[in-house]
């Protein structure tokens, strides 16, 4: 069978175990059954999605990092129930309470889930849509939305392939697939895993986006920053900023003609639009006045204060200068670091950061190397705008705890820059063997034929 009917076969069995989900309710044996039935249409999705350059793999990676992503999600639960804190449980209470007038036929108000921010408010509102439907009980909903970030990441490895070498696939999935700021922090109920799926979305038709500017993509597109700018209006922001960085810095083949460079500025107006659109709307949702853009500076102050409250705060200041921006990517790509660890959470963290950074270190002067390509590479190029603007954005953050759970909003682009410069092709060098021809038969002196 073609990786076609693999993909229908999985469909159609997950559809009939969908109804018997929505029939019984994702809890209990639900819970399982659900989890099963989610491993099967990854699968089927991933032989419908995979190509020559990585057929012989794809599926099989695919399935078990679904499996990584379910025991996380269970331990994303119990460290929940643990702990009794995490926004998980108001998104729980706020999707239950919710769930009762969706099925009434109405459609809630924003504000009749838990209160909270305009983000926290829709997540709230899109939970209670899913309650209506499935009736889990709380780690049946940290399965569902574990499914949903999923297919975000299977989105960012599908944006990466468009513009990678075929040798710099396998380390990108592993990475993206099995790294635990996507096997568990976006594992639960709540905007992480809206997030990421919203993002993997976003990069997948940013990458089609810049190959030939074909319109088709720009809708889509428009959907999935919406989606993310619901939740979290200021990445929606970096995302349609770092495109239009994209377009304007990297060397692009856009064919002769006015039509393909028409299509090349309806994209960048597009783009901008998009930016206008959400910096306008931001002071609005975040509660800043646009009388104090021109000095942003106690609202920076703000939300610093706001999120060190509680946790592991780093010291330093946000973004001033240039000659801040490398210390502002060192506090969101690499900390904590091992050595600021101190108790077990910290450590796994730690451990993770400090992987990241020897890749990095070890990658380094390849991609030193490369540099010179960079701009060629279009996808590369808006990863690349796209983490430093990351970086400088979320610098007025110094909760470690804080950035290691949005962390998986900027991983996958900076390890996309990591391993498409720095990730050359290896060859495996051997001793060639000379072949030794057979030993023809000799005649003795009696005429009788021998081996030697």
């Amino acid at each position: 069978m073609n990786s076609e009917g693999w993909f229908w076969v999985a469909t159609g069995l997950s559809a009939v175990g969908l109804g018997l989900v929505v029939a019984l309710g994702a809890s209990g044996a639900g819970v399982l059954l659900i989890a099963i039935l989610g491993t099967v249409l990854m699968a089927g999705l991933a032989s419908f999605m995979r190509r020559p350059v990585d057929a012989a793999w794809l599926t099989r990676w695919v399935t078990l990092g679904f499996i990584a992503k379910i025991l996380g999600s269970a331990a994303r639960y119990y460290m929940v129930q643990l702990y009794e804190s995490g926004d998980s449980l108001s998104y729980y209470a706020a999707g239950t309470q919710l769930a009762a007038i969706w099925r009434s036929g109405a459609v809630p108000a924003l504000a009749d889930g838990g209160g909270g921010g305009f983000g926290t408010q829709v997540v709230e509102s899109f939970t209670g849509g899913l309650f209506a439907i499935f009736t889990p009980d709380m780690l049946g909903g940290f399965v569902i939305f574990s499914m949903l970030s999923f297919m975000g990441q299977l989105g960012l490895y599908a944006a990466f392939r468009r513009w990678a070498q075929p040798h710099q696939l396998k380390p990108y999935a592993f990475l993206v697939l099995f790294l635990p700021t996507y096997a568990f922090w976006p594992s639960s109920i709540g905007k992480d895993a809206l997030v990421i799926l919203c993002l993997g979305l976003a990069a997948y038709f940013i990458a089609r986006l810049l190959e030939s500017f074909e319109l088709r993509w720009i809708l889509p597109l428009a959907v999935s920053l919406t989606g993310l700018g619901l939740i979290r209006i200021h990445i929606a922001a970096l995302v349609a900023l770092a495109l239009v960085g994209a377009l304007l810095v990297s060397k692009l083949r856009i064919g002769a003609g006015f039509l393909a460079r028409g299509r090349k500025f309806i994209t960048f107006f597009g783009a901008a639009a998009a930016v206008v659109l959400a910096v306008t709307l931001i002071p609005d949702i975040v509660g800043l006045e646009l009388g104090d853009l021109q000095d942003v500076s106690p609202f920076t102050a703000e939300i610093t204060r706001r999120t060190s409250e509680d946790g592991t705060v780093a010291a330093g200041d946000p973004v001033s200068s240039i000659s801040d921006v490398p210390g502002a990517v060192a506090l969101v790509l690499f900390r904590p670091y091992i050595f600021e660890a101190t108790e077990l959470q910290h450590f796994l963290a730690a451990a993770e950061t400090t992987l990241i950074l020897l890749l990095t270190l070890w990658k380094l002067p390849a991609m030193l190397r490369n540099w010179r390509g960079w701009r060629n590479n279009a996808y590369l190029v808006f990863c690349t705008l796209y983490t430093l603007a990351f970086a400088v954005a979320f610098s007025v953050v110094r909760n470690l705890g804080i950035i290691a759970r949005q962390r998986g909003q900027v991983l996958a682009f900076f390890l996309a820059v990591v391993i498409g410069l720095g990730w050359s092709e290896t060859k495996k060098v051997t001793r060639a063997r000379i072949p030794v021809p057979p030993l023809e038969p000799e005649p003795d002196l009696a005429g009788t034929a021998v081996h030697r």
